[in-house]
C-alpha cells in the first residue's frame, strides 16, 4: 500500500460512497459551532491508490464540480448539473475546521470529510478531504472551493502560478510521465470587464524551465454582473516540446483563481491555481503576519512509474518565527506523517520551502490578506523506498479562539 515514508501513528477507517467519491474517516455525527448560510463553488479531483501497468491511464483519474450549499441549520447539500443532493450535516468549529458528515444506510456506514474552511475575512475558501478507498469507490481526493460574490473580478496583474496534475498515456518510463507539479509566475494583461485577457510567463516543472500562455475570461451576463466563473485556458511548454493547451474551469476572486482541468482524455488532468502577488516596492508582503498555522488538505502522487498511485492527507501547516516550517498530516491509511524544514519569503508573497530531510525544495504562496495559503511539492527526490511524490497543499488560516 502506498504512503508518505515518514509515519508516526497508525489509525483505521473506513468508508461509503459520496456523490460516487470515496470518503473520509468513520466519525461520531459532527456538532457544528459556527453556522453559515452560503452557496459555494466547489472543485474536487480524486484519483486510485495504486495506478496499475504503466502508461498510466485517464480511468484512474475522477473530476467533479458543483455548488455547496451550506444553510444556517448546519445542513448541506451539492448541486451538481444532474440536481440536487439530500440534505446532510456539517460541523464548522471555530476555529475553522470543517467536517462534512454523510448518512450511511444498509451495510455502508457514515463518515465524515474533513477539512477546512475561512473564517477570518476576506477569505471564505475551504477545503475537504476523501482519504479513503474501498472496493466500490477506490479513490481518494481534494476538494476546494470558495464562497459565490455576485459582480465582476478584476484579473489584470501579477499571480502565482501552482498546479499538480497526472499525465496519461505516455510511452517513456518517467517520473513526470506520472504526474507533474509546476510553479511560477504569470501576468494576465489589462482590459474591459469580461473581455478575454491574455495570460503570460513563466516557471519551473521539477528542474525544467516552463512557459506559460492562455487566455482567461469573467464571465458575465447583459447587466455586466457574474458569480466569478471565469473561462480558462491554460498552456504549459517545457523547451522544444510541443505546447501543451489546457481547457479548464475556474472560479475568480480578487485574490485567488481555482481551477480543475477535468478533461481526463487529453493526456492530462489535475488542479491549478493562481495567487494574486504582492505589489513590491509599494506594497510588499509584511513577513509578520504571514507566520501561523494554517488548516489544510492535499493530493500527493507517487511517480515511480513501475510503482505508482496516490494519497490525500489533511492536517496543519505551521509556517514559525524565523522561517520554520512544519507539515503535520494524516494521510489515507489513517497513519500519521511528518515534513519539517525552513522557508524564505520573497517581497510578492512566494515562499520556497526547503525540506532537508528528503533533499528537495517545495514552493507556496500566500495570498493578499494572509489567509489562504497554496503550497506545491513539484520536484522528484531521491528516496530509499524509491517512491518518490509530488504534493499539492490547500490552507486556511486556523482563527485563534
Amino acid at each position: 500500500m502506498f504512503q508518505h515514508s515518514k509515519k508516526l501513528v497508525s489509525a483505521t477507517f473506513v468508508a461509503i460512497s459520496f456523490a460516487a467519491c470515496a470518503d473520509g474517516g468513520k466519525e461520531d455525527r459532527p456538532q457544528s459551532e459556527v453556522q453559515i448560510t452560503a452557496q459555494h463553488h466547489m472543485y474536487g479531483f480524486r484519483s486510485l491508490r495504486g495506478f496499475g501497468t504503466f502508461p498510466v491511464q485517464p480511468s484512474v483519474a475522477f473530476s467533479d464540480r458543483g455548488k455547496l450549499n451550506l444553510f444556517s441549520d448546519s445542513t448541506y447539500t451539492i448541486t451538481r448539473t444532474s440536481g440536487t443532493s439530500a440534505a446532510d450535516r456539517y460541523a464548522l468549529a471555530k476555529d475553522g475546521a470543517f467536517s462534512v458528515f454523510v448518512t450511511g444506510s444498509g451495510s455502508e456506514p457514515s463518515v465524515v470529510f474533513r477539512g477546512a474552511y475561512g473564517l477570518i475575512a476576506p477569505a471564505p475558501e475551504f477545503c475537504f478531504t476523501d482519504r479513503v478507498s474501498t472496493t466500490s469507490s477506490p479513490s481518494v481526493g481534494l476538494y476546494y472551493g470558495t464562497r459565490i460574490v455576485q459582480g465582476q473580478v478584476e484579473l489584470e496583474g501579477a499571480w502565482h502560478v501552482l498546479s499538480l496534475h497526472a499525465v496519461f498515456g505516455q510511452v517513456l518510463q518517467s517520473p513526470e510521465n506520472v504526474a507533474r507539479g509546476a510553479f511560477g509566475g504569470v501576468s494576465i494583461t489589462a482590459g474591459a470587464a469580461g473581455t478575454l485577457r491574455t495570460i503570460s510567463g513563466m516557471g519551473t516543472q521539477g528542474t525544467s524551465g516552463l512557459v506559460f500562455g492562455g487566455t482567461i475570461q469573467n464571465v458575465l451576463d447583459g447587466g455586466g454582473n457574474g458569480d466569478g466563473t471565469c473561462n480558462l485556458e491554460v498552456s504549459y511548454q517545457v523547451g522544444a516540446q510541443a505546447v501543451d493547451t489546457r481547457p479548464m474551469q475556474a472560479v475568480a476572486t480578487s485574490n485567488l483563481v481555482l481551477a480543475l482541468d477535468e478533461d481526463e482524455t487529453d493526456g492530462e488532468a489535475g488542479m491549478f491555481f493562481l495567487v494574486r502577488k504582492f505589489d513590491p516596492p509599494a506594497t510588499p508582503v509584511d513577513s509578520a503576519r504571514v507566520v501561523g498555522t494554517f488548516l489544510v488538505g492535499g493530493h500527493t502522487f507517487f511517480v515511480n512509474p513501475t510503482n505508482c498511485g496516490s494519497d490525500s492527507f489533511v492536517g496543519l501547516v505551521t509556517l514559525g518565527l524565523a522561517g520554520s516550517f512544519r507539515l503535520e498530516a494524516t494521510g489515507a491509511s489513517g497513519a500519521d506523517f511528518t515534513y519539517t524544514g525552513s522557508y524564505t519569503l520573497a517581497t510578492d508573497g512566494a515562499l520556497t520551502i526547503t525540506i532537508p530531510g528528503t533533499g528537495e525544495t517545495w514552493h507556496a504562496a500566500i495570498d493578499r490578506g494572509y489567509q489562504t495559503l497554496l503550497f506545491v511539492d513539484d520536484f522528484v527526490e531521491v528516496r530509499a523506498n524509491n517512491i518518490p511524490e509530488l504534493n499539492l497543499g490547500f490552507g486556511v488560516r486556523q482563527k485563534t479562539t
